[in-house]
């Protein structure tokens, strides 16, 4: 992809002060890490990394884009997403395939997810005070200490580990997060799908049904809590949003259409590709794999999906039995446009809880199907 116009992100206008860093660069998988000395570089956008080091961990590219160079060129590059390791912790950060020669370089992307600046004068990275750094809780904290954050956890021991550490004084919810390898700017890169999870949610989900005549009847005797037709679209258009499903029959996707502007950005807007229209017949379904724990799964902007597995205080089978069918039905959605690696990272985690990575391998051995 060629970046028309003037390019947004810049390489680097050379080094503000000379501040040499050793990291550790890691496969896709996290299953190896070489260490390189790298120039902290101020005036670059993403970190620089030699080709041939990146090639020889595994490491494609996911799309190309438009730089500045320091002489005002223009100029397209390969960038990846790469698993950096510094001071024991891991962050996965846009890299830029250098060329032949190209001195190792860290930009300002790489240094923000770390939570670092430059000192200069001492020729050091020191932490960055202010907001950036979170304070969190006593709790939380001692949370985090349990997890190693060296290593990747397989599934079941993440799990339990996830419901050993819980502190809150309410059921929270566990989800799951997923970086993928997909740009989600093109069309044949978006991935989005539906299931119902085998042991549900943990909660009764409000269900609103947009239809008319026998489908209204019958998605009023399967127990939808909103039924209505004309009416109802203006109450919603008007701002009504006191639901987490919606469906609707085909019929009435005439009139629904107007409401993509209230319901698309909240993720409420009845879809086809989601089961969320259907036939008047298939209403008493919908609204019972809906209320049972059916989930929407999607890419957001930044190519992440988050998703809800159920409650800390289910058993573990039924936690790892609801992650086993979320991970088998992403699999199977795999774009068709999809290009380097499908799954890049997988974070377990609770309502207020630290993350827990889980080992990527294993958890998509969890799938009927094969990532490739």
């Amino acid at each position: 992809m060629v970046l028309q116009g003037r390019p947004r992100v810049r390489i680097g206008d050379g080094p503000l002060g000379h501040v040499d860093v050793t990291i550790e660069v890691g496969a896709p998988d996290r299953s190896r890490f070489v260490g390189v000395t790298a120039n902290v570089d101020t005036g670059a956008t993403f970190t620089v990394l030699p080709r041939r080091l990146l090639e020889d961990l595994g490491v494609q590219p996911s799309h190309t884009e438009a730089f500045q160079l320091a002489d005002g060129t223009a100029v397209t590059k390969e960038v990846g997403e790469v698993p950096v390791r510094l001071n024991g912790r891991v962050r996965t950060t846009p890299c830029v395939f250098g060329d032949e020669g190209h001195p190792a370089l860290i930009g300002v992307v790489t240094l923000e997810q770390f939570l670092l600046g430059v000192d200069t004068v001492n020729g050091r990275l020191i932490p960055i005070p202010g907001l950036l750094m979170a304070q969190r809780g006593k709790k939380y904290m001692a949370a985090a200490e349990k997890i190693d954050r060296t290593r990747m956890y397989e599934p079941n021991e993440a799990i339990g580990l996830l419901k050993e550490i819980t502190y809150t004084k309410f059921d929270e919810t566990v989800e799951l997060h997923i970086r993928t390898g997909l740009d989600t700017r093109h069309a044949e890169q978006q991935l989005r799908g539906t299931l119902v999870l085998p042991h549900g949610l943990g909660k009764s989900q409000r269900v609103l049904v947009f239809a008319e005549g026998e489908g209204a009847r019958l998605a009023d005797q399967a127990g939808a809590d909103v039924v209505g037709g004309d009416d109802l679209i203006k109450k919603v258009e008007g701002g009504w949003l006191e639901f987490e499903v919606a469906l609707a029959t085909k019929e009435m996707m005439g009139k629904v259409g107007r409401l993509g502007r209230v319901l698309g950005p909240r993720g409420l807007m009845p879809n086809p590709r989601t089961n969320t229209v259907v036939e008047a017949e298939d209403l008493p379904r919908a609204i019972k794999d809906s209320k049972q724990g059916r989930v929407e799964f999607r890419t957001d902007r930044t190519n992440l999906v988050h998703v809800p597995l159920g409650k800390v205080s289910f058993e573990q089978t039924a936690l790892h039995d609801n992650l086993a069918a979320l991970i088998d039905a992403v699999v199977r959605g795999k774009p068709s446009g999809a290009k380097g690696h499908y799954i890049r990272s997988l974070t377990l985690t609770t309502t207020m809880g630290p993350g827990i990575a889980l080992d990527i391998p294993a958890t998509l051995s969890l799938s009927a199907s094969t990532v490739v």
